[in-house]
């Protein structure tokens, strides 16, 4: 069996004697066809493994991208039980399991247990004190690796990360910890010129991202803004399963005048989430924008539209009605200020609301994200129209979905 190791995978996944093994990494650092080619080889020792990932959907996703070649290309003799999620090699195996589905988690011992993605994992410590740490109890040498890129020193609740304090234990050298902290640039067969290239573009988001995404450190959120790159959930639209889809909704913040965007996120509801799939966010003009936002809306087969009515807006709403049906337009005739409907809906956005992470430089995604992380919390801010239409999305979700998000 040839299963090719960076020296520090290798020193990380297979020679670490401690029982914690804590690893913060950069994006495309190698963490997780390292932690892969360890699971292999462990159960092909005859040892017990599981694999915890984000969210069940990336479970398929992982064993085809990563485990199938590996399998394949070693002639290692296999069986792989899709609806199970149990991969059998040898008289061993590697149970896969997701953060999402803790119920599945529970109850079983194990010697060695990866988790794919801590810094997302971890942000549920009820998940790590109950399920997984228990699984470590039942052989004396079993051992936890936790991988993944960072993902702030507190969690939504306020308290301190896990994947941080876990991390702090081993920076300090506490008995059974250990790791090693990995930017991107630990990946010894990557260009460093196209790490820079990626650098460059993850730092017109924020100067946290780049230190986070890249450098892997823990940061902390930026005190003047409304939404901090931490603060806010991430999804790859590959992964979406769309086949739970509950709902489609959008909102429309028209253009006032000058240099104002308009902004039209659309979003999917799956399970007690809210996904930010597409988004149109542009200066153009209404020749533009009133077909570009009716194709969205009958393209995404929107259920519920909100269109804010102040200024143009009502009259921007005629059109658009004209050329769709089978959606719900709602009227919304904004009284409030909107720094105050921003500050109002930044809870729900925190807590329920997902943004892509996939999308191109220079998209309107791409503009309206940086707009949305750019919004102070005094509200002096040069431009609100992302966080604004954010807002009205929100408050459509928590009308339509109370029974979720009321």
């Amino acid at each position: 069996m040839s299963l090719e190791l960076f020296r520090w995978q290798k020193e990380l996944f297979l020679d670490s004697k401690t029982k914690f093994t804590i690893i913060p990494a950069g994006r495309r650092t190698g963490k997780t066809q390292g932690a892969e080619r360890a699971c292999i080889i462990d159960a092909f020792n005859g040892l017990k493994v599981l694999w915890v990932d984000t969210i069940y959907s990336n479970i398929d996703r992982y064993f085809e991208r990563y485990f199938l070649p590996d399998l394949k290309n070693n002639n290692i003799d296999y069986n792989w039980n899709a609806q199970k999620k149990i991969l059998l090699i040898e008289d061993s195996y590697i149970d896969f399991r997701s953060a999402d589905r803790p119920e599945t988690i529970e109850g079983f011992g194990y010697d060695r247990i990866y988790l794919n993605e801590a810094g997302i994992i971890l942000n549920n410590d009820y998940l790590y004190t109950n399920a997984i740490l228990p699984m470590l109890m039942d052989y004396e040498n079993s051992q936890l690796f936790a991988f993944g890129t960072p993902k702030g020193k507190v969690n939504k609740k306020g308290l301190e990360h896990r994947f941080y304090t876990l991390w702090k234990k081993a920076e300090q050298g506490s008995d059974n910890y250990s790791g090693k902290q990995l930017s991107s640039y630990n990946n010894p067969i990557l260009n460093k010129e196209d790490i820079e290239l990626l650098e460059q573009e993850i730092g017109q988001i924020s100067k946290e991202a780049v230190q986070q995404e890249i450098y892997a450190e823990f940061v902390d959120a930026s005190e003047d803004k409304v939404f901090s790159h931490n603060d806010l959930s991430y999804f790859n639209i590959n992964d979406l399963n769309i086949d739970n889809v509950e709902g489609v909704l959008g909102a429309i913040d028209v253009a006032d005048e000058g240099m104002d965007y308009l902004s039209n996120p659309v979003c999917k509801i799956i399970g007690d989430r809210i996904y930010v799939t597409d988004w149109i966010f542009t200066r153009e003009n209404t020749d533009y924008t009133i077909p570009a936002c009716s194709t969205l809306a009958r393209q995404q087969r929107i259920d519920y539209l909100a269109i804010e009515t102040n200024n143009h807006g009502s009259v921007f709403l005629k059109e658009v009605q004209k050329n769709i049906v089978g959606t719900s337009i709602i009227p919304v005739y904004q009284q409030s200020k909107k720094h105050s409907r921003i500050i109002q809906n930044a809870h729900t956005v925190r807590q329920f609301f997902v943004f892509r992470n996939d999308y191109k430089a220079g998209s309107d995604y791409d503009l309206a994200m940086k707009q949305m992380l750019s919004y102070t919390k005094d509200g002096k801010a040069p431009h609100d129209d992302a966080p604004d239409s954010i807002a009205l999305l929100s408050s459509l979700c928590r009308d339509i979905y109370q029974h979720k998000f009321g």
